[in-house]
């Protein structure tokens, strides 16, 4: 059981998302919606009913190959990033007769994974999208009702994730896969009991482990801390890590009217909160962004950002001496770019800006 623990313990992630991108949103890409038409706010499954199969494979098969670029990689690794949570949808391995999309997307990914490899990132393959959609959400592929809790639906994701698995895991950059990204559950008002969830954890635990995946395997924790002591502990289970969102800008009590206030959040609620999780597996924070609902303007607009952005990386675990050494054992920034980005929400933008950190030895939080 020691070995599983200390196999635990060597993860500093160091992240960004690599969104938008074999799962559409349009408010990250506006410009593909609007040259195509296509409503905001529309999920995958929209776009590509509207387009119709056809126009929809030579447009994604464009956006696939354009949105993320060997450069982008390597300017994130110059700049101390050191892994990359890739949002995926299940159709990117399975499409049924009856559903508008389109496949291709494999590919692009499998690129992204050898020069991932080339530049020493390593990547998490994360389902955002799944059958029947989880939360009703564009970014889970389909807007509307979920549908992901009918059995049929949640075995549907078990043979999609072991299918995935099998496609991905022959490359060395993957190091993990997660199962699930936000499900909306009763905590939040929405369908997925903790029971299904739960449930759903293990036997696509148990089925990736089946075709012979060691690596790490990521759950979230469905916006509920208080579900998960004790759940999938080793030694029975190994390389488990609960992914935990924390946003200042989707109302809440991390949502604050004076700008400066999110960092005190960050440091003196977040961190303890974070260090405090001792019961359960390790936390990684897979979302996190420098967006909050009151940025402060003019001059002080990118200072403020770049405070932000440290005081977060370092209550998530991943900056400083004591880096990885808790209960959190890093994040991953939302998102890698957006269309019209700063610093909020776009990391490369504000790599250039000058407000995220060359480095990773800052201490910030006291």
């Amino acid at each position: 059981a020691s070995d599983v623990y200390k196999r635990q313990y060597q993860r500093r992630v160091r992240g960004v998302n690599i969104g938008g991108w074999l799962v559409l949103e349009s408010w990250i890409t506006p410009s593909l919606y609007n040259s195509n038409g296509v409503a905001g706010g529309v999920g995958e499954w929209g776009f590509t009913q509207q387009l119709g199969k056809t126009k929809a494979l030579q447009v994604l098969t464009n956006h696939w190959n354009s949105w993320v670029s060997y450069a982008d990689l390597q300017k994130l690794a110059a700049n101390g990033i050191t892994h990359l949570r890739v949002p995926v949808g299940y159709w990117i391995v399975n499409i049924e007769d009856n559903e508008p999309f389109v496949s291709g997307g494999l590919g692009f990914l499998y690129r992204l994974l050898g020069w991932a490899n080339q530049l020493g990132l390593k990547v998490v393959v994360d389902l955002h999208g799944a059958p029947g959609s989880q939360n009703g959400h564009d970014n889970s592929g389909r807007t509307g009702p979920i549908d992901w809790p009918q059995p049929a639906n949640v075995d549907r994701t078990i043979n999609v994730l072991a299918n995935l698995t099998k496609q991905v895991m022959g490359y060395p950059a993957v190091i993990g896969i997660e199962l699930l990204n936000e499900p909306w559950t009763t905590s939040i008002g929405g369908p997925i009991t903790f029971d299904v969830l739960k449930d759903f954890y293990l036997r696509a635990y148990s089925a990736i482990r089946a075709v012979g995946f060691t690596g790490d395997i990521w759950i979230s924790d469905g916006w509920d801390n208080n579900q998960w002591n004790g759940f999938m502990s080793p030694p029975n289970y190994y390389s488990v890590f609960l992914d935990v969102h924390l946003y200042h800008c989707f109302g809440g009590d991390r949502d604050k009217s004076v700008a400066y206030q999110n960092i005190d959040y960050t440091c003196q609620n977040d961190k303890p909160m974070l260090a405090g999780l001792t019961q359960r597996d390790w936390s990684i924070v897979g979302e996190w962004s420098n967006a909050v609902s009151h940025p402060p303007s003019g001059s002080d607009y990118n200072n403020f950002m770049s405070n932000f952005c440290r005081a977060q990386w370092n209550a998530y675990g991943a900056s400083g001496t004591e880096a990885g050494s808790g209960p959190a054992k890093g994040a991953f920034f939302w998102n890698f770019k957006i269309e019209n980005g700063d610093a909020s929400w776009s990391y490369l933008d504000g790599i250039n800006a000058g407000v995220m950190p060359s480095n990773f030895n800052f201490e910030y939080c006291h």
